[in-house]
């Protein structure tokens, strides 16, 4: 996530610099329900059991944001819900960068379908639709229409079939994002206090994700990476 170009609220002083460190945003998110299991059905191995995924966003100790994914499942079917919910505050309480996101994903069979994304990105609002349409992805966003493989994958990360793909749908403008993806073995990861093994996956090109998965193909925990100070804690 980036924060918006141009002026700042202060012209000229700490604040200016910290808006600026914002543009190279790093965050992490950090898984906080319980374990849990995926469901049944072959074509939703990623989903957990209880129907949502919900994570805490972090910067140096302290909480700036949510995440959650909220996932419906009606026979061959699947709805999925994601909402993001970042702001960042310095200097008693003032807000210095806040992004919003919600998006939806409709999936049938294992394949997407329908995907409907908005957001505030510090003020700028953006809307991204997808639609299936003649045996392809119509994707219409702020830069435009163009259409995509319906194989290509949404960079939503909940999805662990997202490792195997060299091509993704970024799910909030609509761009196809050439990637590599290098396994990192099995790792343990605190989840609520209890210890999960989970496969690292790091991602390059043209999106840079640290991706960790359980042994069901549930996504665990995630880091967006950047080149400024924010860290994972």
């Amino acid at each position: 996530m980036r924060a918006k170009r141009g002026k700042s609220p202060n012209e000229g002083g700490l604040e200016v610099k910290l808006v600026m460190k914002l543009k190279r945003l790093l965050a992490v998110m950090v898984l906080s329900i319980p374990f849990i299991f995926p469901i049944s059905s072959a074509e939703a191995v990623s989903v957990p059991e209880s129907g949502e995924l919900a994570f805490t966003v972090m910067r140096k100790g302290s909480e700036i944001g949510t995440h959650t994914i909220h996932f419906k499942q009606q026979g061959a079917e699947l709805e999925v819900d994601i909402a993001t919910d970042i702001n960042v505050k310095v200097f008693l309480g003032i807000s210095v960068y806040h992004f919003k996101h919600q998006g939806q994903e409709r999936w049938r069979d294992g394949a997407l379908v329908e995907l409907n994304s908005t957001r505030d990105d510090d003020g700028t609002d953006h809307q991204l639709q997808v639609r299936l349409n003649n045996g392809a992805l119509k994707v219409t966003s702020d830069g435009g229409e163009h259409q995509s493989s319906v194989d290509i994958m949404p960079a939503s990360l909940w999805n662990v079939e997202l490792v195997k793909r060299g091509l993704l749908l970024n799910t909030l403008d609509g761009r196809e994002m050439k990637i590599s993806v290098a396994e990192q073995g099995v790792e343990a990861v605190q989840v609520m206090g209890r210890t999960v093994e989970a496969r690292h996956y790091v991602v390059s090109g043209g999106l840079e994700r640290e991706l960790w998965y359980d042994a069901s193909g549930v996504l665990v925990q995630y880091r967006l990476r950047g080149n400024d100070d924010w860290e994972v804690l």
